[in-house]
């Protein structure tokens, strides 16, 4: 009997995956790469260790959970005992850092016998219904010739300090990976603004409450599924961010119930308001402390900025 192992990006995929009684395990990859410290210089039981404590701060289960979790998932995915193992990621920043982290450790030695499949890349994989899903699997194909080694070249320039190196990944097209370059340049739209220094996220978060307060489930829609062509965040992390912006001395957003959930509502100071205008700049004004894979943005003069006009990574006000 053939062993295969799905790997996929969360527990609703992996629900809707088992649901199409395809055989297997099921593999659900559970972490938001793109926020929290991933860097570069640690093994894979420092870096288990640094994103425990980053999830498990917010998590209800705590580090100590988070912990057992990324080991357990490790562990799995380490089996040298398998036929196959198939993958089912879309195309958005979100899976695409999971993906990049999964194809890391299948590039190993060790398991670089093991067939590896990828269904097509399509969005809202945790919709799927059991029929969709059977023809996704029908149709797998062989991982491209190269993905493997693109995708740890590209893990370790994602855990690097200097992101103009991930960058340089979204300089042509990439077919062993097609949807690489668009997820580094969305990553890249976090680091702070030149001008204003705000992250795309924030200047849309902002953007969505400049006609006036709102519920802040409708302003995650706002600011979120109205503005990107393709969604990777979740509405908890979005009401990080706007528990980032409500922080400091000078917020740039009111927040009347804290902790930010589903039921509070979300207004714009008028710090907020000189910052979206561009009158004040957001890390001068309250300074940062927020991780992009290797980059720490710390402090109120940032190494790096993202020069929105010109599309790049330039040098910062440190």
């Amino acid at each position: 009997m053939l062993t295969v192992l799905h790997v996929t990006n969360g527990d609703c995929a992996a629900e809707r995956i088992a649901l199409a009684d395809l055989g297997g395990e099921i593999l659900p990859w559970r972490d938001v790469l793109h926020e929290g410290p991933v860097p570069a210089g640690l093994d894979d039981a420092g870096l288990r260790a640094r994103r425990a404590g980053f999830l498990g701060d917010s998590e209800w289960a705590g580090e100590e959970r988070v912990l057992r979790d990324l080991e357990e998932r490790d562990a799995r995915l380490a089996v040298t005992a398998r036929d196959e193992i198939v993958l089912w990621f879309e195309p958005d920043l979100y899976d695409q850092l999971q993906l990049l982290q999964v194809l890391d450790r299948l590039s190993r030695d060790d398991l670089l016998g093991i067939r590896v499949t990828a269904v097509e890349s399509v969005e809202r994989m945790g919709d799927l219904d059991p029929a969709e899903a059977r023809e996704l699997f029908a149709a797998r194909s062989p991982l491209h010739a190269g993905a493997r080694e693109l995708a740890a070249l590209a893990w370790e320039r994602f855990r690097d300090p200097d992101p103009t190196r991930f960058e340089r990944l979204a300089a042509r097209p990439t077919p062993e990976l097609p949807h690489l370059p668009g997820a580094v340049l969305r990553l890249l739209e976090e680091l702070p603004a030149v001008h204003d220094g705000l992250s795309r996220s924030e200047r849309q978060a902002l953007e969505a409450l400049a006609a006036g307060p709102l519920p802040t489930r409708e302003a995650f829609v706002k600011a979120h599924h109205a503005r990107e062509a393709l969604v990777f965040l979740g509405d908890a992390v979005f009401f990080d961010y706007l528990e980032r912006l409500a922080a400091g001395e000078r917020p740039l957003v009111s927040l009347p119930r804290r902790p930010a959930d589903a039921a509070g509502t979300a207004e714009l100071t008028e710090d907020g308001r000189d910052v979206l205008d561009g009158k004040l700049d957001w890390i001068e004004l309250g300074g940062s402390d927020r991780w992009l894979g290797g980059v720490h943005l710390a402090g109120r003069k940032v190494p790096w900025r993202w020069d929105a006009d010109e599309r790049r990574v330039v040098r910062g006000n440190g």
